[in-house]
């Protein structure tokens, strides 16, 4: 086949160096081998293989992956430099920024809560958040330049902020066309402050359209955060991890690092304009060490490829792992199934975004037919700015992650990192289990 002679083509031709074996604490999962589960060894060699190379061409500094399938870790490996300047590996206990994968294990804590009954997903979160008593609804600009506003119609819900339907804009960057641009790309919120005092700012924005009645990327989930600290009555960090990271025992994940964990970290990388890759010194980059830093829900936590593979096969398990339950396998249904008109995503994001639907924090492919990557119906993922990846495949039993630190170059266009991710990995499956439709390659 085409693939296993380009595969070969790879192997003969790479730069010298295989994947650096790496300290972990113990796998992730147990292992098996990939035939045991109906994956090939060969396959998943190659994909390892080719990332070693996209980091040997600066493409990226290293990357860390990890791929299961029913419950079995069958492949792990860690290729290129976590420091490239000081000849630093990248290992499989690497930390990396996972920026707005962060998101569904916001999803999750506010799905606990909801669990034990303290609201449904339909209240007003002005409820438990005064600040959202009143949102305003953008109209225009009068004569002076100043925003005109109207009341909002309706409450911003829970579920609102879960489907990024709220209304609620984004750091500057995602808007660059739209009147309210400048607005909120102007919002100043203190790295420094706390939870509160920076939802409070974002409460005072402006929406863009009636809640519920459109899609936007958002910061609802730093407001989510902020529901979860105070219906829990405890800070959002706190809440983490003693709910979620440690009975999951996400020993290396949080909004900060120790000072003896911090060579551990990932340095960010990004492209210049001559193809080589420079350290990112963007202010949206804080100390990995500042235990000080906000909490936020929507992009802040600090993770291990081992450690989020732990979390996804919670979730693909139905909200369980190792014995201990999360979520309801029903709640779970929930978060992973589709809760946005068909074309939201593709009206937002354009082109690359053909098939993708979104439900509670994730997003779901819902027309794998026209997805631009290999996935299938019912695929859930949500990845991160940094170039950080993962994926859960309910009908194939497949889940995978992909790490890396790059952050965007906005003159140069994105790598297709997360299309090679999960065509690679969808071409190491041999068997389908239970019976499903092809994979669309």
């Amino acid at each position: 086949m085409r693939l296993e002679r380009v595969c070969c083509i790879l192997l003969l031709t790479a730069l010298a160096g295989t994947a650096f074996a790496a300290p972990h604490p113990a796998a992730p999962l147990p292992r098996a081998t990939p035939g045991s589960v109906g994956m090939s060894a060969s396959r998943l060699r190659y994909m390892n293989q080719f990332f070693k190379i996209q980091s040997d061409r600066h493409q990226a500094a290293g990357y860390v992956l990890m791929v299961a399938r029913d419950g079995k870790l069958v492949d792990e490996s860690a290729v290129g430099y976590r420091d490239i300047g000081r000849h630093v590996p990248m290992t499989l206990n690497t930390r990396f920024r996972i920026a707005s994968m962060t998101k569904p294990i916001t999803t999750v804590a506010v799905l606990m809560l909801y669990e034990e009954g303290y609201f449904q997903l339909d209240d007003p979160v002005s409820k438990f958040l005064p600040e959202f008593a009143h949102p305003r609804v953008f109209v225009g600009f009068d004569s002076a330049g100043k925003p005109i506003t109207k009341p909002a119609l309706q409450p911003i819900t829970i579920r609102d902020l879960l489907t990024q339907t709220s209304g609620l804009g984004y750091i500057a960057g995602f808007d660059t066309s739209s009147p309210l641009a400048k607005i909120w790309g102007a919002l100043q919120l203190d790295p420094h402050a706390s939870l509160a005092v920076n939802v409070r700012r974002i409460a005072s924005m402006p929406l863009y359209f009636q809640p519920g009645q459109g899609w936007r990327y958002s910061y609802a989930d730093d407001v989510l955060g902020r529901l979860v600290e105070v219906v829990s009555g405890m800070p959002f960090g706190q809440f983490l991890r003693q709910k979620i990271f440690e009975p999951l025992k996400m020993d290396s994940t949080g909004f900060a690092v120790s000072p003896a964990a911090a060579p551990l970290v990932a340095t960010m990388y990004q492209m210049d304009k001559n193809g080589g890759l420079d350290v990112s010194h963007s202010p949206w980059l804080n100390q990995p060490t500042d235990t000080k830093v906000w909490q936020s829900g929507g992009g802040g936590l600090i993770s291990t490829a081992g450690d989020y593979l732990r979390f996804a096969q919670m979730l693909a398990n139905g909200g369980s792992l190792d014995g201990h339950q999360y979520l309801s396998p029903v709640t779970v249904y929930l978060m992973t199934h589709n809760q946005v008109p068909p074309k939201a995503m593709f009206d937002y994001w354009g082109p690359d975004s053909r098939g993708l639907g979104y439900g509670l924090g994730v997003g779901v492919e819902i027309d794998a037919a026209h997805a631009p990557q290999a996935d299938m119906s019912g695929d859930y993922a949500w990845g991160g700015i940094f170039d950080t990846h993962w994926i859960v495949s309910p009908r194939t039993g497949c889940v995978a992650v992909l790490l890396t630190q790059m952050f965007p170059n906005p003159k140069l266009p994105a790598r297709p990192t997360e299309a090679e991710f999960q065509n690679l990995l969808f071409a190491a499956v041999k068997t389908l289990h239970p019976p499903a439709v092809a994979v669309r390659r």
